[in-house]
Formats: structure tokens, sequence, C-alpha cells
């Protein structure tokens, strides 16, 4: 399951090639019967890794483990991903920066937030641990799937160089399994 995410969205030179204008154009109503744009269904949101393939370990899964900086068992809201510090960090999907900044709801160091709209929903990337100077975007930015907007760090409550990477449904801070979304997303 794991290999086929990492092996065909993984690719951060994605060319995004939406061929979605060329079909309205073709689509348009000239005053006859058409049956083309309703025959024509618009392609799926293209959905990449945050890290590319082979630069990265993962660390530690979505769900509850032992904190490593201590305090017992603790749910964790995202994935780690273990990479060399400035290792470049990709959008997952096109969307728009609604946040940059330090951390929020329990996240430490600095947090990029994207805001994506796939499959008529509304979907949220948390990307965290990196430093001020490492981050690309700014917030209103549109991103497009595969924009480096950040790069690795080990910023606040942190035992390594990585990126933290969450997936929240809804804007109520609930988050779903990270790569099993990411593998979701990119199937057809």
């Amino acid at each position: 399951m794991l290999a086929r995410v990492a092996a065909a969205p993984a690719r951060a030179t994605v060319v995004h090639a939406s061929r979605a204008e060329e079909r309205d154009e073709l689509a348009e109503d000239d005053g006859g019967a058409s049956g083309l744009r309703a025959a024509v269904a618009p392609e799926r949101q293209q959905v990449g890794m945050p890290l590319d393939a082979g630069r990265y370990r993962i660390t530690s899964h979505y769900g509850y483990r032992v904190g490593p900086l201590g305090g017992g068992s603790q749910f964790h809201t995202g994935v780690d991903l273990a990479a060399p510090l400035g290792t470049p960090i990709h959008v997952v999907a096109d969307g728009v920066v609604t946040y940059v900044g330090a951390g929020k709801d329990g996240r430490s160091s600095m947090l990029v937030i994207v805001e994506h709209e796939i499959d008529d929903r509304t979907y949220y990337t948390w990307y965290n641990h990196m430093y001020a100077s490492d981050l690309y975007v700014s917030v209103g930015q549109q991103v497009s799937v595969g924009d480096v907007i950040a790069g690795v760090g080990n910023n606040g409550n942190s035992t390594g160089p990585h990126l933290h990477f969450e997936v929240h449904v809804d804007d109520e801070l609930t988050t779903t399994e990270p790569l099993a979304w990411l593998e979701e997303m990119s199937t057809p």
C-alpha cells in the first residue's frame, strides 16, 4: 500500500496539465443541442507526496504512541517524515495558504496550513517543525501540487529534523490518517 503512494504521487515535479478549459471551449453552447458537456466528467485534482521519494523515512505514524519527549501515551495527529535539514517540502495538492507562523492548537514551532478543494470537499494540510527562515509562502498565496513551500526543520518539540504532516477534514481540527488520505486522493 505505502509503496504505491510513494511511487506514483511522490514526484514533486508534477506537471499539472488540466484540460478543463479546453473541454469547456469545446462544450460551449452555440445554440445547438450538444451532449458533450454532460458526457465529459471533470478531472480529479492531482495529489502528491510532501517529500520526494527516497528522501525521507517514516519515524512516527498517525495514532496513539508513547510520546518521544516523555509524557506517556498520546495521540499523534499526523505522520513524521524524517529528512535532512532543508529538504524541500512540497504542497500535496493545489490550494491556498491560509496560515504561516508559530504553531497553534498544540503544535510547536513554525506551521504552514494550506486549504484544498478536492471532489467538492474542503481539506487542510498542515506542515510543521520548519524554521522561520525556511518558509517560502505567505497567507493568501495560491499554490500548485509540487510547489516547494518550506524546508524541513528541527524546530519546536522535535527529536530530529523531520516534517510533521497532518490532514484535517474540516475546520474543527478533525484529523485523518495522512498516508491513507494521500492514497485515497491519488486513486482515480
